[in-house]
């Protein structure tokens, strides 16, 4: 754009713009990306709220994945991780965790199974 005396002249192919228009635009533009990451990161909050505690099957499985029988104490004590809704507020870990360290079982994987991410 080209400024002779106090207007505008458009060149061919090229509209007529103010820099006020780029300034809008690129607050508009600011806006809509902050909101959309606000969105974002709320339905994420949303999505990875649920309970900490593993299921029994999941419990069960990670177990047996590092070659850990899982007779009826095992399936009894990661029952304990579902019903857990302290997670790991209890001193010493929860009762999942306890029952399996209790018969063996590593204390990492202990408490990675009854908490299962």
């Amino acid at each position: 754009m080209i400024m002779l005396a106090e207007r505008p002249i458009e060149l061919p192919g090229r509209p007529c713009k103010s820099e006020g228009d780029d300034i809008v635009r690129k607050l508009a533009q600011r806006v809509a990306v902050t909101a959309g990451l606000v969105l974002a990161a709320g339905t994420l909050q949303l999505s990875t709220s649920a309970s900490a505690q593993a299921t029994p099957a999941q419990c069960t499985s990670y177990l047996k994945s590092y070659g850990y029988n899982v007779g009826p104490k095992v399936k009894q004590a990661c029952q304990a991780a579902a019903n857990d809704w302290w997670g790991n507020t209890v001193v010493g870990g929860g009762p999942c965790q306890v029952a399996l360290m209790a018969l063996g079982v590593n204390q990492d994987r202990a408490t990675f199974a009854c908490e299962y991410h």
